[in-house]
Parts: structure tokens; sequence; C-alpha cells
């Protein structure tokens, strides 16, 4: 090959190369625009959150005595590992899924939105329930708990479903430096007790003192709720904020703790991913972990760091943006046409 070939192939190289690269930018910024968009336009799911008519939906279309419902806490960045438990449980046909805080990475309104994109294909079978958690809602930041309720329903509720009552707690600070989670439990539980043979309650931070190899924050209050555990006879009491699974049976309630949505797991047992599945057949409980492995969360990550970081920026400037992603549109056709017309008078 000759000098002259060589600098010819060379070329012919770098123009490829430079095509390819200045198509790759465009792309990106096609790619930045369609994510952007259906994050900020994104309908929340019906099924999402704790709406009255959810609750309904469970009433009216479950049997009262053979029901499954799944729960599971701590997502936070591990969407696709969530995803791909729910996968799994979509089989099952459960009558309701419970979330038990922490779904979201930061307590701001764009985090809520990313979730509700991820969770469109996977709420439209059965409803499902939110416990706020301490990385959902914050009472001085920029989504807090009126927030919450505005978009998912009231973050502590209750029902019951044959006789079994289901009792949701909004347990995390600054809202459980006073008993208002305890008296709400108390009210729930004098109101249903007649009929209610089985009784579980859902929050975020578990009770202190059930387990030393927990990992989460301090509850206040722990002792008054085993004390209310135990004279009515509660039968689970379901939390998430430690990152793995940790079961204790104590005076007749089983405390099971299930923080493996998807979070970094940690502490020395329970380190998996998984959720818990609760399957009723008249006075028969059966309760199963199903596990899943790590998933990549590549995917997820570029949507999450396009959605909170690019976009805004893009949304702020649009006309300039708008502007500028033409111009380089051309930009890029009038190099592919000059390239390639010198191409054909060097023939």
């Amino acid at each position: 090959m000759t000098p002259i070939q060589l600098k010819k192939k060379l070329q012919r190289f770098l123009n490829s190369f430079v095509i390819i690269v200045l198509c790759l930018i465009l792309l990106a910024f096609i790619v930045t625009l369609v994510i952007g968009l259906q994050v900020h336009t994104i309908r929340f799911p019906g099924f999402l959150g704790n709406k009255p008519e959810n609750i309904n939906y469970v009433k009216t279309t479950t049997d009262p005595n053979e029901f499954t419902f799944v729960v599971v806490g701590d997502v936070k960045c591990g969407t696709a590992t969530f995803e791909a438990m729910l996968d799994i449980i979509h089989e099952d046909k459960p009558a309701f899924v419970v979330v038990l805080g922490d779904f979201v990475d930061h307590q701001e309104l764009i985090s809520h939105k990313l979730f509700a994109l991820e969770m469109t294909e996977h709420t439209k079978d059965f409803p499902m329930f939110l416990i706020p958690g301490n990385h959902d809602i914050d009472a001085n930041g920029p989504f807090g708990l009126e927030d919450f309720e505005k978009i998912y329903g009231p973050a502590q509720f209750y029902f019951t479903l044959g006789k079994n009552l289901f009792v949701f707690l909004n347990n995390i600070s600054p809202y459980n430096q006073t008993d208002q989670y305890l008296k709400f439990l108390e009210q729930a539980l004098s109101k249903q007790m007649e009929g209610a043979e089985k009784i579980f309650v859902f929050m975020h931070i578990p009770p202190s003192g059930i387990n030393s190899s927990l990992m989460c924050n301090g509850l206040p209050g722990s002792e008054e709720l085993l004390e209310i555990a135990r004279t009515h006879h509660i039968n689970y009491i379901f939390s998430g904020d430690h990152h793995g699974y940790v079961k204790t049976g104590k005076d007749g309630t089983a405390f099971i703790v299930t923080g493996g949505g998807g979070a970094k797991l940690r502490g020395k047992h329970g380190r998996f991913h998984h959720l818990v599945r609760m399957s009723i057949k008249d006075e028969t409980i059966v309760e199963t972990v199903v596990t899943a492995k790590k998933q990549l969360e590549t995917a997820e990550l570029i949507e999450r760091n396009i959605a909170i970081y690019i976009w805004p920026l893009i949304a702020r400037n649009g006309l300039s943006v708008a502007i500028t992603v033409v111009i380089f549109g051309i930009a890029v056709w009038m190099l592919i046409y000059s390239l390639r017309r010198r191409k054909r008078l060097l023939k």
C-alpha cells in the first residue's frame, strides 16, 4: 500500500468516525427529549396508591376466603430488580401489593414520576398500596406528606376483607415523634375487632428491640406498639427500613422485616433481594419468601440522570435547545452530503 493510498484510507476512516460520533450525539439528544417528555408528562397509574377506589376494587373483586397479597420494601434505585420480582408474582394474580416505603431514592416529585413510569406496566391488574418511607417524603423538603396524599391517597388507612383486617401506618420521623400512628392503630382495632380474626399491620420502621441484627432507625413508641400487638393479638406486623429479611416471633405476633426490594443490601443476615407472598385460604396462612437476583440498573440509571439532571436544563431553555438541535441536525446532514459528493468526484 502506497503512502497516498494509506492517507486516503485514513481520511475515509476519520470521516466515517466523525459522522458516527455526530449521529450518536444527535441520537442522544433525541433519546433525552423522549425520556424527559415521558417522565414529565406521566399520568400516575390509577392502581398506584391508596385511593378509596383501589380499596373498593380489592373488596369487590377478591374472594375473602382465598386470596394472595404481596409485601415488599425498600426499592429505591433498584427498580429493575423490583420489576423482575413483580414479573414473577404476576402469575399468582395477587389481590394487591404493599410497598413498605422507600420506593424512591429522593424526596422530590421527579423521583415519584420516575417510579410511576416504571410501574405503569405492573399495576394494570392489581392495586399497589404505598407506605411512606423516609426517602419518599420530607416534612421540610420539596415533597412532603401533603404531596404524597394528593397523589397517592391517605398515608394511613385500614380496611377489612372478610375476617381479615389490614392496617397501614405512617411511622417515619417526624410523624412518629407523637403517638399519632399508635392512636390510629388503636382506632382501627377498636372499630374492627369484633369481626376480625386475622390482623395484618404495615409500616416502614420496625419496632425497636425485636431483633438485634436489624440495621435501621429506632422507632419511638416501640414498647407501646409491642403492648398493643400483644393485647390485641395482632398476627403480623410488616416493616422495612432494614435492607434485608428478618423474621421474629414475639407474644404471638410475627414481625417480618422485608426490605429487599432492590435497594443496596446491608447487615449480616437476610442479605438477599426478595418479596413476601402471603396466601390465605380459609383459616390457613402460608407465607413464602420469593427471592430474585440483583438486576443491572443501567437503563434505569441513564433514565434517572436524564430526568433529574439533564431534562430540567432543557425544559428551562427549551427554545435555545430546540434551535441548537435543528442547527446540529442540519450540520450533520450537510457534512454527510459533502463527504458523499467529494467521494463521487474522486471516482
